[in-house]
């Protein structure tokens, strides 16, 4: 009988396989450290939508954690740094966090701003034999993300990169106790730095995130306490940035493969490229479990879970159900019906869907007619990430044509 197991050989480099047979043979089971994992489009949307469940706080699991992974009291970072993590967040609380984080990415007008930073990016590639498309889907975010946060020029590439990357897998499971003192530590980074930057910040740049925040929660009744801003600028950087970059650098691969999706992309009306992107979001899935607890006894697909039961959805598997998507293993660039899981859904369905929209729908053409000037030499193959709930390309090459 089929059990999931992510080490299973082969996992990392295509989880797919694997899990369309958990789908196909046992969609609800129990993986190989005894946690239930659903796998159907329908139950995993049901677990979505329903009040019945609430999402796991991430915080309050850090701090019970914490005694198990070092000695207490010397890795605090890891609970503050993720206290108003929306994800993690339920009932008023949640409401409250989002509710302003919205406000605050409303100020950004993202448009122009992704135009520069597809022109920023290439124009470091121009005279370059060789390109890792992993760093233009890390530059084309990270200009918006500074941009958006005022932080241009204040701390390098490289610490971004490894900040936004090293907090993304604090949610993996399976986390090794050395990775968790390093995401300790750029927590701890990350809070200096911001409060410095919360502490600057003023009504001259109004538009710019951390002064909309600081304004807003200074003139509210119920405002958040400072470190409480800190964990919320954190996450807006994160998702910005590491689940752009994911996003990004799969789609990127699948253009690189396929010849004639570049084409199409090229040539593709505004509402050719609005569809399309759906369907890359849907293949891409840089999120591929989330996990979701019973507030009550439910009933889900025959199964009976009691009350405090621990869900792992399998939205890797939903996108990909045959039942909801023919041919699930293809871009099919004109899939008008896509009801994909990719941003969640609910309540807790992703707070930045819209912004991603918006972004992949303007990167898409003028990124695509940058790389019609290198392709993907034969037989090369991406080194992906080793992690289970977030999926991305650690690294990919692509080579310049000459001629082109």
């Amino acid at each position: 009988m089929i059990q999931w197991n992510p080490y299973t050989p082969g996992y990392f480099e295509n989880p797919y396989a694997h899990v369309a047979q958990c789908r196909t043979e046992l969609p609800i089971q129990k993986g190989i450290h005894k946690e239930w994992v659903i796998f159907g489009h329908k139950e995993v949307k049901e677990v979505l939508r329903s009040a019945s469940f609430r999402v796991l706080n991430l915080s309050d699991y850090f701090k019970e954690k914490e005694p198990l992974i070092v000695a207490p009291g010397t890795c605090p970072f890891l609970a503050m740094g993720t206290q108003t993590w929306i994800m993690y967040l339920n009932g008023g609380e949640h409401t409250c966090v989002r509710n302003l984080a919205d406000m605050a990415l409303r100020q950004i007008d993202f448009k122009p701003i992704i135009a520069e930073a597809v022109d920023h990016c290439f124009a470091q590639y121009s005279n370059k034999a060789t390109v890792d498309i992993v760093d233009i889907a890390t530059q084309i975010p990270l200009y918006i993300v500074e941009k958006m946060l005022g932080i241009s020029g204040l701390c390098s590439y490289e610490q971004l990169k490894r900040f936004s990357h090293l907090v993304a897998i604090s949610q993996d499971i399976f986390v090794s106790k050395h990775t968790y003192r390093d995401i300790n530590e750029e927590f701890r980074w990350a809070f200096t730095f911001f409060e410095q930057l919360y502490q600057q910040a003023g009504e001259q740049n109004p538009q710019r995130v951390i002064s909309f925040l600081k304004q807003f929660n200074h003139a509210h009744t119920e405002p958040l306490e400072k470190n409480e801003i800190i964990s919320l600028i954190i996450l807006l950087l994160m998702a910005a940035l590491e689940t752009t970059k994911d996003t990004m650098s799969v789609m990127l691969y699948e253009i690189m493969k396929d010849k004639q999706l570049g084409d199409y992309i090229l040539s593709a009306t505004d509402t050719e490229i609005n569809v399309l992107s759906e369907e890359l979001i849907r293949i891409a899935s840089p999120l591929q479990y989330t996990v979701r607890v019973a507030d009550e006894d439910v009933e889900i697909g025959g199964h009976h879970f009691p009350r405090n039961t621990k869900l792992f959805l399998c939205l890797a598997s939903a996108n990909r159900d045959p039942d909801v998507f023919p041919d699930p293993d293809a871009i099919q660039a004109k899939r008008n019906y896509n009801p994909h899981l990719s941003f969640g859904s609910g309540v807790h369905s992703c707070l930045g869907a819209r912004i991603a929209r918006n972004e992949i729908r303007s990167w898409l053409k003028p990124v695509t007619k940058h790389l019609q000037h290198y392709h993907l030499p034969a037989d090369t193959k991406p080194v992906w990430q080793k992690t289970i709930f977030m999926r991305g390309i650690k690294s990919l090459t692509v080579v310049h044509n000459p001629s082109a």
